[in-house]
């Protein structure tokens, strides 16, 4: 028994375009053998190309192929076979080369050579147009998939290397692409995001991570985060905002970042999930499973959009936290629900913007709306009532008194989404989405070590006579001091009227130059300097007001007491970064912390490890001084590993832990959103919320499979076939015996 193949079966890797100074080859025949199929390949290659060379011009008349006859009756014959729409036909051109392997010998003999060809040869210039002679360096295809893992442009590749002259182009590279993407792929997507989350995990052990699957082992919701976004929750997960408007994957998943905002003032994250709904079921396991990557300690504020399912599931993970709507959302619906009175530099727009900014008392507020509602002739509006209903939960005035970092609005959330828009597309994979946030936090983290950089070695211009200033100059990051040096430009603008003492505290009426009805009353500790202002601005956002400052003006105090300054806007506030071979971290107090030994001995047993690789003695070195380590660690510590959580299991879904996991891929995601108008816009979702321009490329249909009914594939590569492509490639191991060969 013979097996055939097409020459298109093989990839070519060390190919070179052979010159003139090469020997003739000679016309394949049965005296000729071959050590392997390759060479044997690449010798009827050689000849092939060898044969292009002598190029003989036919007649202009002299395109009719033999055999087309007999080819158009078995098209008629082959009615019920699906043909793609096609520009060109294969000629069937009878040239090849057969070869068998000779068990003898050990030697592949040549038993078919056929040299008739019923087509024009391609002409010497011509020839690297061939499929047969294209040509893809190793170097081109490294470059290639650095190109496209730098988020780089990969058409540029072919112009680098000058891929017209050594026979390759642009689609080539996006060929290759995919070829790699396949690879990867070869075991399914979310069976390839569990094996890259288990690489990162036996890289650091602290990347955390966590997949839920339903009762049929197909994977519903993904979250992931990496160990140094865990130790930053250390020192900066005070507040978080939490967004899912964005769906930018080939499973239409979204996307549900946890954001936070790190010394500088910088977006900064805490891990993130691909999620199948947003349900409260959904969010709860979320949650929960963020709360425990995060060593149990929620945060003290979050900022979320207006979701019910959501607000549901943070009251019963997150009891004791202060939960907030986006202020911007709600917004936004005002020129919706009602656009008669919110317009352009209507006196109603207006008055609700000083109502919710400019109001520091929750009497005052409540006074001023209830004067706009009767003012504009909206008492019964049925939307603005229950907006009223839910004022704690969105109005400043109601949550100055707890810590945000100044934030009202899940902007940070949103502005993550839109860094995202550079790295994926609507046909973007999950192990592709994972890798490419990956890179992404790599940008983050070089962001802020640029910007420590530009607190801690550049100084700030001070006179000498600004003594608040210069000591705001040493303890502040460059932009905390801004932000504080604007409020010391304010407080120029307001004076100190009364003073009055009672109980060992001071109490100040700080009123505006330039509005008299402005005025905040400032009270302090007499000999501690602790106090507050009704403005509630450093309980809100961290920093002095300018009306606590002008009080400090007027009793000559020249630095910032410490119970004013919060360690987190402080500069080197990210000490986890500074792990050198003295310490864990200087100055830290929290030497004693494992998270952080645990992290600190990776990274210097992983330094080693790459100094010993190179050689066998240095490696030998290696395992003999690790061993030594082991015995002597057995000694003192009985610790031992716990198992590692693939999956977690609440409610009705099923989930397990296998030698050899299985993991099949999620489903599309069915989100929430409105139908599409008569327009076919579907700009926004019912609540309101702006897509991004990527989202809205997600409304193209996919194409489904007629076999399960899944999308991302066909019924030629679905699991549930038991004549697809895995199981086509054991029959094929199993017809191996087969030694005759046949190239064409």
């Amino acid at each position: 028994m013979e097996e055939h193949f097409d020459l298109d079966d093989f990839e070519v890797e060390d190919f070179q375009t052979p010159n003139n100074d090469v020997e003739v080859l000679e016309s394949p025949s049965s005296e000729m053998s071959f050590a392997t199929i390759d060479e044997a390949r690449k010798y009827y290659e050689d000849y092939g190309r060898q044969n292009e060379g002598k190029y003989f011009a036919r007649p202009k008349n002299d395109g009719v192929m033999e055999g087309d006859d007999k080819r158009e009756e078995d098209e008629e014959v082959k009615t019920k076979k699906r043909f793609r729409n096609r520009s060109t036909i294969r000629c069937d051109c009878k040239a090849h080369l057969r070869i068998r392997y000779d068990k003898w010998s050990s030697k592949w003999k040549v038993t078919v050579f056929n040299d008739t060809h019923n087509h024009q040869l391609v002409t010497p210039s011509k020839r690297k147009k061939m499929r047969s002679n294209r040509y893809m360096p190793k170097s081109v295809k490294d470059l290639t998939e650095v190109f496209q893992k730098e988020n780089l442009e990969v058409s540029k590749v072919a112009s680098i290397f000058g891929g017209e002259y050594m026979g390759f182009d642009n689609r080539d590279c996006y060929n290759h692409l995919r070829n790699v993407r396949h690879r990867e792929l070869d075991g399914g997507d979310a069976q390839s995001v569990l094996t890259y989350f288990k690489n990162k995990q036996a890289q650091n052990p602290q990347f955390f991570y966590a997949i839920q699957c339903d009762e049929r082992g197909r994977a519903v919701n993904f979250f992931w985060v990496d160990s140094r976004s865990r130790m930053a929750y250390q020192y900066f997960g005070d507040v978080v905002t939490f967004d899912i408007t964005y769906r930018t994957n080939k499973y239409d998943m979204p996307f549900a970042p946890f954001t936070g905002v790190n010394h500088h003032m910088q977006s900064i994250q805490f891990g993130c999930a691909l999620l199948q709904d947003e349900t409260e079921v959904t969010f709860i396991w979320l949650f929960q499973t963020w709360l425990e990557a995060m060593g149990g300690r929620p945060p003290t504020s979050i900022i979320t959009d207006q979701d019910l399912a959501m607000k549901g599931a943070i009251a019963r993970v997150f009891p004791n936290t202060r939960h907030r709507l986006c202020l911007w959302h709600i917004k936004k619906k005002f020129v919706e629900k009602l656009s008669q009175v919110y317009y352009k530099k209507s006196k109603f727009k207006k008055d609700v913007k000083k109502c919710i900014w400019l109001t520091y008392k929750k009497e005052d507020f409540e006074e001023r709306w209830m004067a706009l509602m009767k003012e504009n002739g909206l008492e019964g509006n049925e939307w603005l009532q229950q907006l009223y209903e839910i004022r704690d939960s969105w109005v400043p005035v109601y949550n100055r008194g707890t810590f945000f970092a100044s934030m009202n609005t899940t902007g940070r959330s949103e502005g993550v989404n839109s860094f995202f828009d550079a790295f994926v597309s609507s046909t973007t994979n999950l192990k592709e989405f994972v890798v490419k946030y990956d890179q992404a936090l790599k940008r983050i983290v070089k962001r802020e070590s640029d910007e420590d950089f530009e607190s801690e070695h550049k100084f700030r211009i001070v006179k000498d006579n600004e003594f608040l200033l210069k000591h705001a100059a040493k303890v502040y990051t460059r932009n905390i001091f801004n932000k504080f040096k604007d409020e010391i430009s304010e407080a120029l603008n307001y004076k100190v009227e009364e003073m009055t003492n009672a109980d060992g505290f001071q109490s100040f009426v700080v009123k505006s130059k330039v509005n008299e009805l402005q005025k905040f009353t400032v009270t302090l500790d007499s000999q501690t300097c602790e106090g507050m202002c009704e403005c509630q601005n450093f309980e809100f956002v961290g920093i002095l007001c300018r009306h606590i400052l002008k009080v400090f003006v007027r009793l000559d105090i020249d630095a910032i007491p410490d119970h004013f300054i919060l360690p987190r806007w402080r500069q080197k506030a990210n000490k986890f970064r500074i792990i050198d071979s003295e310490g864990l971290v200087h100055d830290d107090g929290k030497e004693e912390s494992e998270a952080l030994r645990l992290s600190h001995m990776c990274q210097e047993s992983t330094k080693l490890a790459c100094l010993a690789a190179p050689s066998y003695e240095s490696y030998k070195i290696y395992i003999e001084a690790m061993n030594d380590l082991s015995e002597k660690l057995l000694k003192i510590s009985s610790y031992v590993p716990p198992p590692i959580n693939v999956c977690h299991e609440i409610d009705d879904l099923h989930s397990t832990e296998r030698t050899q996991v299985l993991l099949l891929d999620p489903n599309i995601s069915q989100t929430k959103g409105r139908k599409k108008d008569v327009k076919g816009k579907d700009a926004t979702t019912h609540s309101g919320r702006l897509k991004s321009g990527i989202e809205l490329a997600l409304n193209k249909k996919k194409r489904k499979c007629n076999l399960c009914k899944g999308i991302g594939h066909d019924k030629r590569t679905c699991p549930e076939n038991p004549m697809s492509k895995a199981n086509k490639a054991l029959e094929a191991e199993a017809q191996s015996s087969d030694s005759d060969q046949e190239m064409t």
